[in-house]
């Protein structure tokens, strides 16, 4: 993977490329990063920087043969752990036993999470996944092995977290490994590693993605709309994982049933507010969340075309005609109430509260802020 491919992050890229042009690169370093951030990426691009042939001052060059071959996660001389589970009939595993659906799935996509590899790997969700005593005595003999190609050996361990016990194993060979050996630990909670394994590696923390990162994401891959992909970026908080999810989750258009919703808190139609909040949480929770962020750039767009002379109104066709005569429906510090009523819905729907219970009770408080325009 090259640097390129790597989505932002780019403070932390200079600072990489930076260190191996100046052989000061720490051998043993621990990306750790939320769900969905770029670490796995970064670190597969950090390999790659490693061992090019023909690398730039910021990339690898892609085409020589360690570049195929590490883009195709096929290098000698790079090796991975993840963990593995444990199946009734087997002996213990070890991640060379999975190194064609890893590579697969990496492959796919760097994002994915142990969730999704269980589910790879294994026909039982309930297994714990584990990296074992057996895979850590693998590394230990790989690594003491000489280089096949290049001048370097490197261990990606994905999601060290499941070493558990195993983790001491590892210690000496982090503090005095080989010669030129790497070791590039890609984790996301610091607080299941442990305290030994953490005080040998540098840490280098990688942020979450910003809402804009993960529109131009989003624009990019999927061809959304700006619209769409801000109501996705928006949901997904910087989990470029949570943002692919919602990606394929999503509907198409739910400006018919707002208006709907909001011309029945208008009118004071409870029975229609009933019906329509109960159509909505069949929905499911996910489609729910986006509905209500469509309800948002709606009444954002009421706000700013009700307030700004001549604004020209950013949203799909459709919308146009219903923002225009909704925005007559409420002054300015009401709309500005009832998006944080909704902002506020979409926080406890996120947190698992009874959707139902919260629309209807949206609802009522929407109905006021009509009524209180009146």
């Amino acid at each position: 993977m090259l640097f390129s491919n790597v989505i932002g992050l780019s403070s932390i890229k200079q600072k990489l490329q930076a260190n191996v042009r100046e052989n000061r690169l720490a051998h043993a370093q621990l990306f750790l990063g939320l769900e969905g951030s770029g670490k796995l990426g970064l670190a597969l691009a950090l390999t790659q920087y490693i061992y090019c042939s023909n690398r730039s001052e910021t990339d690898s060059c892609g085409e020589c043969s360690s570049c195929r071959k590490i883009s195709s996660l096929t290098h000698p001389d790079v090796h991975f752990t993840f963990p593995t589970v444990v199946k009734t009939s087997d002996k213990e595993p070890v991640s060379d036993d999975y190194i064609q659906e890893f590579r697969k799935e990496v492959l796919a996509s760097t994002f994915f999470n142990t969730s999704d590899w269980v589910r790879v790997i294994s026909d039982n969700q309930n297994k714990n996944p584990n990296i074992t005593k057996k895979e850590t005595r693998n590394i230990i003999s790989k690594l003491s092995l000489k280089p096949y190609e290049g001048e370097a050996k490197t261990l990606i361990i994905w999601m060290p977290e499941y070493l558990a016990g195993q983790s001491n194993a590892l210690l000496k060979l982090i503090e005095e490994p080989p010669q030129k050996t790497y070791f590039i630990l890609v984790a996301e909670n610091s607080e299941a590693l442990l305290p030994t394994i953490t005080s040998r590696t540098q840490l280098v923390k990688i942020p979450r993605y910003t809402e804009e990162e993960t529109e131009d994401y989003l624009q990019t891959k999927y061809g959304l709309g700006s619209q769409k992909a801000e109501q996705i970026a928006y949901l997904s908080e910087g989990n470029f994982r949570k943002a692919i999810s919602l990606v394929e989750s999503v509907e198409d258009n739910y400006s018919t049933l707002f208006r709907d919703w909001m011309l029945a808190c208008y009118s004071n139609n409870l029975k229609t507010v009933a019906t329509v909040t109960d159509d909505l949480h069949k929905i499911g929770r996910v489609q729910l969340q986006i509905f209500l962020v469509n309800g948002l750039s709606i009444l954002r767009e009421s706000l700013l075309y009700k307030t700004i002379t001549n604004y020209q109104i950013k949203s799909e066709k459709e919308q146009v005609d219903f923002i225009k005569k909704f925005s007559k429906t409420l002054n300015a510090a009401n709309i500005e109430k009832s998006y944080e009523q909704i902002n506020e819905v979409i926080y406890h729907i996120q947190r698992n509260a009874n959707a139902k219970i919260a629309l209807f009770n949206l609802s009522l408080n929407l109905r006021y802020n009509f009524v209180r325009n009146r």
